[in-house]
């Protein structure tokens, strides 16, 4: 069986513990089981821009990437390739791959296919992307994301309950994300209420480099950036949890050209 890859190399554009100075040795995977009318990468998530590797190509591309130096291996958007990437991690470490292997994912995932990646992968960043499965089947196409991916967010804290973070890097662990969507502020404060009941230790990542790609222009609520009144008001809302650490991106993070790479061209971490 064959994998989809669109593109691979050093990526600085991560969370500073996962990116550090040398880079995270990033694999981008073609295919999505989401479909979000806003995606940034809908390039390869929706229309498959990539090209096939093996098995085999795949762990010599993990092995190649960690003799650049890089922190971990990162994989993107993997949990359609998930059955050849347990192979892959497997074939790898058996040639010596030692580095963290970060899965990196919508957390729409299959459980029992997650459980099956338990000491494989030592590093996991789910996002959480709705609180309310009317707003996910709206925006994604999906109609039960939040108990999908809360049930596999769990089984991530079950696997790696400890975040272990050596010389300002990420070795082991959970970060979860969230993307703050413009108009949609209710949606972002439940979805902090939710993460942060899951676990004491829980680092979560907030982001604000949301842009309207793809369809977005078709849901006139989603069809701008985020603005100051709504940056802030997150802020202010999210000082009264406690997390072990909050990973925040300014509010000019939402730079197209920086968070909006073109996969037809060179890409711009690279």
């Amino acid at each position: 069986m064959n994998v989809k890859i669109a593109w691979f190399g050093k990526h600085f554009g991560e969370e500073p513990i996962i990116s550090g100075i040398n880079g995270s040795g990033t694999i981008f995977f073609s295919g999505c089981n989401l479909h979000c009318q806003f995606c940034q990468n809908w390039q390869i998530s929706q229309d498959w821009i990539g090209k096939d590797y093996t098995i085999e190509e795949l762990a010599d591309i993990m092995i190649e990437l960690e003799s650049q130096k890089v922190h971990n291996i990162n994989l993107v958007t993997p949990s359609i390739w998930i059955d050849q990437i347990r192979e892959a991690i497997i074939r790898a470490k058996s040639k010596g791959l030692h580095i963290p292997i970060v899965y990196n994912t919508n957390a729409y995932d299959n459980i029992e296919k997650l459980k099956t990646l338990n000491g494989l992968v030592d590093i996991y960043l789910p996002d959480f992307k709705y609180s309310d499965n009317f707003i996910a089947e709206k925006y994604s196409q999906i109609k039960n994301y939040k108990e999908i991916a809360l049930s596999c967010i769990l089984e991530m804290l079950n696997q790696q309950p400890r975040n272990i973070i050596e010389d300002n890097i990420m070795k082991q662990g959970v970060i979860i994300r969230h993307l703050i969507l413009p108009n949609n502020l209710n949606n972002t404060k439940e979805c902090i209420k939710i993460i942060n009941s899951l676990l004491p230790n829980i680092i979560l990542s907030l982001m604000t480099q949301y842009n309207p790609m793809y369809k977005a222009s078709n849901f006139p609520e989603i069809s701008r950036p985020l603005n100051d009144l709504e940056y802030n008001e997150i802020m202010n809302y999210i000082s009264q949890f406690n997390f072990a650490e909050i990973f925040y991106q300014p509010l000019e993070a939402n730079a197209k050209d920086t968070f909006n790479p073109d996969f037809t061209k060179e890409f711009p971490f690279a």
